[in-house]
């Protein structure tokens, strides 16, 4: 992050306030729009359009050079984001007060927008094995004095006394603030930086490797400049070095705040009589001898960790209203890696979550029956939730952890990673039933539900829970969801309100269109005519009381759909809904609560819509049992369903006939012998027919070769590791070559 003058770039025309303007019309339409908010808060926000118009993004980036503001990431693959500094659809300040008034008046006001790339602006969630990062702005914008908050409509010429903790590149010293080092970290012993590094997420692995890999070249140059020190100031190498050096600390480089901290640093550290051996250099360079030392690095750092430490410090069941207060100031907390081993089918599973950006990451578990998808979700949630409420879980519903245990293993463990934790969560079961956690418990709100979602019934059983989770349905399934009419019906009004927009989205109906209450029911009005909920149909009624179910839980803690965060598991996703809705379920959950992680399971090709690579995992039962994480799994988005079954995500040989599926198998199963019998030879080959004959494949002898390559690797593939896999395919690959070009040679002879 570097310090940018905006006076260097005048606001766009159209952002101007000026009587009958654009920008005049825009400001007192919201206006009235939000001075009016709790009578148009089903609506949504206001429609703002001027911050988007294109002049506004070539003048940022004009301004910021084509860089992101805050990480300096140069946006080459994508036009990047315009960003609000002070958000625009409200924030929660730190003691849980919901403004959701903050700051809609300075949407287009130039100082406050800033050009963004989408890590930094959006929830995002990057990295691989145990170096993930959750980065991301979104709505939050704390104070160092929540007393100190603006009011609305207050110029912005007076918000400087808020006294943010983000840092503003055109208002901080930040260069001072964030100390870089040349293993591409940020740190900083100011608050303000700590807090910025942990909001924008500037320590993720992605952008860490970047900036290291700029701080080699940056060294290698500077080692290579000290070589020439007693050489001529017109030497012509040692000026093109210092022009190499002045280039990257430029303020239209990448990393320039680090790379100028790194040449300050060097010029700094070394003695007067070697620093005069450079001649020009530091002039030509322009920067004063400054140096942070190897004590101030280390204390930054320090900070940095206790920091993050203190942020974790929290439980949502023992700390009451403080713990909910920390875990809001914390950020995304999300299951990032699960590891598990010894539990019922499994033997070990290491699941690594995918990589995401805009939106909260999501898992979808596929596999046979009693592969083991559903114990991980029960797993999961005995993990999570607070020791108190396990127990009163285990004693309420007769649960016996100790039938979760592998036959033969004397325990099982899952072991779970959650973004921005310094150590994993570890529940781990003997087969006495005795158990033992380690790492931090309830860091988030956990809401869990099995196969069977029933509605509740006004003589039976009802939805119980904590403040910050609600699991029982998951194991047991007579425990309803919530009643949904009977909670928006004692919902505050803004809960109400924002129900009522989740809601109608999850409907696909207007937002215009009006959730009212009317002589003890609840229902959508149009055109004057009122449709209570309790008459949709079954499936309708279903999919309101899950969000519903949700909503309740969260919305007491993060006021709106939109701001809240979390985990949901849902066993068996696609039960209970239409086939329509099974293909719009991610879309419209993600539409719904963008910020709430999904973990679930199906057997239902129609509920992996809207997933992205990345987002699905394969459990497969191996040919002599114990079971196995798929590896290299194609792409899911753009498969017809007839492909996703087809493929190695459900594993089926044929959508046609069970019959050809049972050939397939037990041609598989022949083929994996290293030895087959005289007769199983025979069976291998009247089976390959068969199969060719019913898929009409391999009419020549070229295609019958290809194929027959192709089954003997496809045969061994559920008994090979992911590095044999691997090794399998390039042989395959080279195989395949040598038939193809064995038949294009005979081809050519024969012509």
């Amino acid at each position: 992050m570097i310090r940018v003058d905006r006076q260097n770039v005048p606001a766009p025309a159209i952002l101007l306030r000026s009587k009958g303007s654009k920008a005049e019309r825009e400001f007192k339409a919201a206006a009235e729009f939000y001075s009016n908010y709790e009578r148009n808060r089903q609506r949504g926000g206001f429609d703002f359009k001027l911050y988007r118009h294109s002049s506004v993004r070539k003048a940022l980036h004009e301004l910021f050079h084509g860089k992101c503001a805050y990480c300096e990431t140069p946006l080459t693959t994508g036009p990047g984001d315009i960003e609000m500094y002070r958000p625009k659809s409200g924030v929660i300040a730190d003691d849980g007060t919901h403004l959701p008034l903050h700051y809609w008046w300075l949407i287009n006001e130039w100082s406050n927008l800033y050009l963004s790339c989408a890590d930094c602006n959006r929830l995002s969630f990057r990295g691989s094995g145990d170096t993930k990062t959750r980065s991301g702005k979104g709505g939050r914008f704390p104070l160092k004095d929540e007393k100190l908050r603006a009011h609305p409509l207050d110029p912005i010429e007076t918000l400087g006394d808020e006294q943010p903790l983000l840092l503003d590149p055109c208002n901080d010293d930040v260069e001072t603030i964030l100390l870089f080092s040349d293993d591409g970290l940020v740190s900083s012993k100011d608050i303000r930086g700590l807090t910025t590094i942990e909001i924008l997420g500037l320590n993720r692995p992605g952008l860490v490797e970047a900036r290291r890999s700029t701080a080699r070249i940056v060294q290698m140059l500077l080692q290579t400049l000290q070589g020439y020190a007693g050489g001529s100031e017109s030497d012509g190498f040692a000026q093109t070095i210092v022009t190499q050096l002045k280039e990257m600390m430029s303020p239209t480089a990448a990393y320039a705040g680090m790379c100028r901290q790194l040449v300050n640093a060097a010029l700094a550290g070394l003695p007067s009589s070697e620093a005069a051996m450079l001649g020009n250099a530091t002039a030509l360079l322009g920067l004063r001898r400054r140096q942070t030392s190897r004590s101030e690095q280390r204390a930054a750092k320090v900070a940095l960790t206790q920091f993050q430490s203190e942020r974790e410090s929290y439980s949502l069941e023992d700390d009451g209203e403080q713990g909910t207060t920390a875990y809001l100031r914390a950020g995304s907390r999300f299951v990032e890696r699960i590891k598990a081993q010894n539990l019922r089918a499994i033997s070990k599973l290491d699941l690594n979550v995918a990589d995401t950006a805009g939106q909260a990451p999501w898992l979808m578990l596929l596999g046979e029956n009693a592969a083991g998808k559903s114990t991980m979700l029960q797993a999961l949630v005995l993990a999570l939730v607070g020791d108190r409420y396990r127990n009163q879980l285990i004693d309420s519903l007769g649960l016996e952890p100790r039938t979760m245990v592998k036959a033969g293993a004397s325990f099982g463990e899952i072991s779970v990673k959650l973004s921005g934790a310094t150590e994993p969560r570890v529940l781990r079961i003997y087969e006495d039933g005795r158990i033992e956690t380690t790492g931090r418990e309830a860091q988030l709100m956990l809401a869990a539900y099995g196969s069977t979602r029933l509605l509740p019934r006004r003589d039976g059983p009802k939805h119980q829970g904590t403040n910050y989770a609600r699991v029982e349905n998951l194991f047991d399934p007579f425990i309803p969801l919530v009643d949904a009419q009977e909670w928006l019906l004692e919902a505050s009004p803004a809960e109400f309100d924002y129900a009522a927009i989740a809601i109608k989205k999850a409907l696909a109906v207007d937002l215009d269109r009006q959730l009212v209450k009317r002589s003890g029911e609840v229902g959508l009005t149009e055109q004057g005519k009122f449709t209570p909920l309790a008459r949709l149909c079954d499936g309708y009624q279903t999919v309101i009381a899950l969000i519903a179910d949700i909503l309740s839980l969260v919305l007491p803690a993060w006021k709106t759909p939109e701001l809240a965060q979390g985990l949901v598991l849902i066993d068996e996703v696609g039960n209970h809904l239409h086939p329509s809705w099974k293909l719009r379920f991610v879309e419209s959950m993600r539409l719904i609560l963008p910020g709430m992680q999904v973990v679930a399971t199906t057997h239902e090709p129609l509920c992996l819509r809207g997933l992205r690579h990345g987002e699905v995992a394969v459990l497969r039962k191996g040919p002599r049992g114990g079971v196995k994480l798929v590896a290299d799994l194609p792409p899911i988005e753009g498969l017809r369903v007839d492909q996703i079954l087809t493929s190695e995500h459900f594993g089926l040989a044929s959508t046609l006939d069970p019959s050809l599926q049972a050939r397939f198998d037990r041609y598989y199963l022949l083929l994996r012998k290293k030895t087959p019998t005289q007769t199983e030879s025979a069976e291998i080959v009247s089976l390959r027919a068969e199969i060719n004959n019913a898929q009409q494949l391999g009419n020549n002898e070229r295609e019958r070769r290809l194929l027959d390559a192709i089954d003997r690797f496809l045969a061994r593939r559920p008994e090979l590791t992911a590095a044999d896999i691997a090794r399998g395919e390039e042989m395959l690959d080279d195989e395949l070559s040598e038939i193809w070009s064995e038949a294009a040679l005979l081809s050519g002879s024969a012509q």
